[in-house]
């Protein structure tokens, strides 16, 4: 089986165990056969538990047997599916690769997000990040007509609201970080000069405090209070905001829930956007920025 079969396999026993487990051998095996990626084979015990184990290596997803309800299977952890991890990310890009093949008869009612790629560029700063290199580049800021040659080490990429960011230090500035967005950067060169990255960072914690990809450190860590009316209760308790959020109250027509973060301005931003369903109750300073930026709103209307 090739490759690209192989991951649509693995996405497709994922999702079925964890949809409609847990599952015997032999339920797994017809629903296999039912399924377009068998073409007519059924799945043999020596493959399953090989696709099993390679999934955990792969996803660091558990298949497990449990012997006391009658030798079913189940993910044993399956609370990691949630998580923003590269691993769920790819493995849901192959998994809505693999609903689409299924159902190529309404491929054309099935209307996707254009995501950039950014190609070339992304490509090669994965590749100095995965080797320890730095990196140059032009870029080319908004509102410039010049472009500006940097010199970086490269610690993240991050995808945002459809656009691509690299996090990258200046060399021998610790901690001096810089968020470049990848569809301004071009002519991108793996340098020759190596870099070590700061044992004790961490990504996914460097973004915890804010919303977004604009850490702001300036702005003092605060817990905000977040009222939302309507449909927006729910939206927001299906789709939390930020990590940290937490349901503390509820009322007639409303939620109000609590996040912990800096209220930069792409936070701020992002609550004008729903400022018909959603109100800040607290911090007194973060509603007084809002309605300062209302205001701006309301004179550029007038």
């Amino acid at each position: 089986m090739r490759h690209k079969e192989l991951f649509k396999t693995y996405v497709w026993l994922i999702e079925t165990i964890h949809r409609q487990g847990p599952l015997s051998l032999e339920e797994i095996g017809n629903l296999w056969l039912s399924s377009s990626l068998s073409e007519g084979q059924s799945l043999p015990r020596t493959s399953f538990n090989r696709h099993r184990e390679e999934i955990e290596d792969l996803f660091g997803i558990k298949i497990v047997c449990d012997r006391s309800i009658g030798w079913k299977y189940s993910i044993e952890n399956a609370d990691n599916l949630d998580k923003p991890s590269v691993e769920n990310w790819m493995a849901n890009t192959i998994s809505l690769n693999n609903i689409i093949a299924e159902n190529r008869s309404v491929s054309d009612r099935i209307l996707l997000e254009n995501i950039p790629s950014e190609g070339v560029n992304l490509q090669r700063v994965i590749e100095a990040m995965k080797i320890s290199k730095m990196i140059e580049f032009d870029y080319l800021k908004y509102h410039s007509t010049e472009t500006k040659r940097y010199l970086v080490e490269p610690y993240c990429v991050k995808l945002y609201h459809r656009r691509w960011y690299m996090l990258a230090s200046y060399p021998n500035i610790p901690r001096e970080f810089r968020v470049f967005a990848f569809d301004r950067i071009v002519d991108t060169t793996i340098s020759t000069k190596k870099f070590k990255i700061d044992k004790d960072f961490d990504a996914a914690s460097y973004f915890n405090e804010c919303f977004g990809v604009a850490p702001n450190f300036d702005i003092p860590l605060q817990k905000v209070v977040l009222r939302a009316y309507d449909t927006e209760q729910y939206y927001m308790r299906n789709l939390p905001v930020h990590p940290t959020q937490r349901l503390i109250a509820e009322g007639y027509g409303y939620c109000d829930y609590e996040v912990t973060l800096r209220p930069t301005e792409d936070f701020l931003g992002y609550l004008l956007s729903r400022a018909h369903w959603v109100e800040i109750i607290s911090p007194q300073e973060v509603r007084d920025h809002i309605n300062r930026m209302v205001d701006n709103i309301k004179n550029r209307y007038k």
